[in-house]
Formats: C-alpha cells, sequence, structure tokens
C-alpha cells in the first residue's frame, strides 16, 4: 500500500467512516477511494482528478489536502497542461458562452416578449374597432312634443330616485365599514397563529425527523454552517440534490428551498459540527451521537390546509 493511501486510510478508520460513507459524502465512486489507498492512481480517470480526489478525501477525513499534495508531490502525477486546459473551468464558460450566444438561442430568449407584445397588439386593435362600430350606430332622438305634466311627474320621479339611492350607499357604506375592521382583526389573528413552529425529535441512529408548523408557501431558506470541524453537508429536495459542499468551521451557506415544498432532506457527514436555520430560526440537532446523519424535515399537512382556507 502506497504511504499516503496508507495516511489517508488510518484518518478515515479514526475519524469512523467506512469506505461506503466515504463514498456517499464525497460522491466519488466506492472503486478511485480504494484505488487511493492502495496507491494504484492509474485506476483513475486522469492525473488531473487524482489529485482533487485525493485533496477531497483528506479534507473529508480531517486532514489538510493542500499540504498533504505538497508532502507527497512526488508520488502523485501532475496533470499534463492538455488535461488541465480541458477540465478547467474558464474554458467551460467559454463554450456556454458561445452557446448562449448563438442566434438560435437569443431568439429562444426573446420569444416570450415577442408573444406578449404581439398579444397586446391585438389587443388594441379589437378594442379600436368596437368602438369604432359603437360609435358608427343609429343615434337616439330626442322627442320635442312631450308634455309639462309628463317633465313635472319625470322630475319628481327623480328626485324619490335620489333620495332613495342615498339611502342605500349609506347603508352599503356602513356593510363595507362593518367587513373590513371584521377582515382586518381576521387577518391580525392569522399573522399571530403563522410564526414557523419547529419540532426536533431525538435522533434514531443515522436518522432524524424535524416536524414544521406554519411553514411558508414560499421564500423559505436554509442557513448550513459548521463550528469547530469540517462539515460536509448536501441538501436533497424531491429526491434531487439542491446543493452540497464542504463547510470550514466558521463558514455558513444559505441556500433557497422551491416554493410550495413540503418535504427536504439535509444530510451531513459531520452532525456534531453541522448548524442548520431555516428562515433565521436555529433548528436543534444536537439530540443524537451518530456523526453521518439524514435529518428529514417535514410539514404538517394539518396546517397547511387551514392555512389555505
Amino acid at each position: 500500500m502506497d504511504e499516503i493511501g496508507q495516511k489517508l486510510r488510518d484518518a478515515r478508520i479514526q475519524k469512523g467512516y467506512t469506505i461506503d460513507d466515504l463514498q456517499q459524502i464525497t460522491k466519488i465512486q466506492k472503486r478511485y477511494l480504494i484505488a487511493i489507498e492502495e496507491g494504484n492512481f492509474d485506476a483513475l480517470p486522469g492525473d488531473f482528478y487524482v489529485r482533487a480526489f485525493i485533496k477531497q478525501y483528506a479534507d473529508t477525513v480531517g486532514l489538510d489536502g493542500d499540504a498533504l499534495l505538497t508532502q507527497f508531490q512526488q508520488d502523485i502525477p501532475e496533470p499534463q497542461p492538455q488535461e488541465y486546459a480541458a477540465q478547467s473551468v474558464e474554458n467551460k464558460t467559454r463554450a456556454t458562452r458561445a452557446e448562449e450566444a448563438s442566434p438560435v438561442n437569443r431568439l429562444r430568449r426573446y420569444l416570450p416578449q415577442i408573444a406578449i407584445a404581439a398579444i397586446v397588439v391585438v389587443a388594441v386593435i379589437v378594442i379600436y374597432v368596437i368602438m369604432l362600430v359603437y360609435q358608427s350606430g343609429p343615434k337616439q332622438t330626442i322627442p320635442t312634443d312631450s308634455e309639462s305634466v309628463a317633465v313635472s311627474s319625470k322630475r319628481s320621479t327623480s328626485k324619490t330616485s335620489k333620495s332613495s339611492t342615498s339611502s342605500k350607499t349609506s347603508k352599503t357604506s356602513a356593510a363595507s365599514s362593518s367587513s373590513k375592521t371584521a377582515e382586518k382583526s381576521s387577518k391580525k389573528s392569522t399573522k399571530k397563529s403563522s410564526k414557523l413552529d419547529i419540532s426536533v425529535a431525538d435522533a434514531n441512529g443515522a436518522t432524524q425527523a424535524v416536524t414544521l408548523k406554519n411553514l411558508q408557501k414560499t421564500g423559505n431558506k436554509l442557513t448550513l454552517g459548521a463550528t469547530g470541524a469540517t462539515a460536509w453537508i448536501s441538501v436533497i429536495v424531491n429526491g434531487s440534490t439542491t446543493w452540497q459542499g464542504s463547510l470550514t468551521s466558521g463558514n455558513s451557506q444559505e441556500v433557497t428551498l422551491p416554493d410550495n415544498v413540503t418535504t427536504f432532506q439535509v444530510r451531513s457527514g459531520n452532525a456534531t459540527a453541522t448548524t442548520i436555520k431555516l428562515n433565521g430560526q436555529s433548528v436543534d440537532i444536537s439530540k443524537g451521537t451518530s456523526i453521518v446523519r439524514t435529518i428529514t424535515f417535514t410539514a404538517d399537512a394539518t396546517e397547511s390546509e387551514g392555512s389555505q382556507e
């Protein structure tokens, strides 16, 4: 076994990780992890990945990846310039920019705005035509032989109608005022009862459940951090990984959750050093001793139905 591989393996065992645990945390295939421990670098997909995988392995088990690469520099193959250039972010970014700048992609980007503008133009034309048709219709003539008695009767009727309308308006105004007062009171009571409530259960081995009450439909944000040690963390929503990465002590990462989310998971490779906040409120996950842990957040369905009503 290679000296650098032996050192990484000893650190992994001391950390309490199996190869399967390390594969789950780093997302590096198990066969590559075994090859690194045995010093069989030829089994890795390329020289560029040798250094990248060793650094990620070291950081995960609590070693300084950069220092380890420097110490065993003579044993680790250097990436070829062509291979590094092919893997570099700059080249990938240039390819992405070239694709986005193509005429087809530009047309697709502005297609919704063009469609909306066309709909607005058609609507304006239709309204204009309707107004022309309405204005060109037959006009009613005012009779000139109406009697004075009929005029007097109409005036009397008009006054009675105005009085009735005034009475109805005052009643409607009073009813509207009462309705607004009741609506304001209802909104105040709703705001008081809509505060987010977080209930954390004791960890059951490598799993832990969190129940959420009054979780808002949109704008939910997770703030992930690490204290005292490095922690690898990932966020999974509907079976897909939204974010993953390693956080060193004192650093944090904010993740915005999708709208109308009702359940999601936070996986940590070092749960005892991981901190979680949801919408600014701390989530206490200290009720457990397992290092590698999956925390499942579930919104209370009863509360969600009540808030919709």
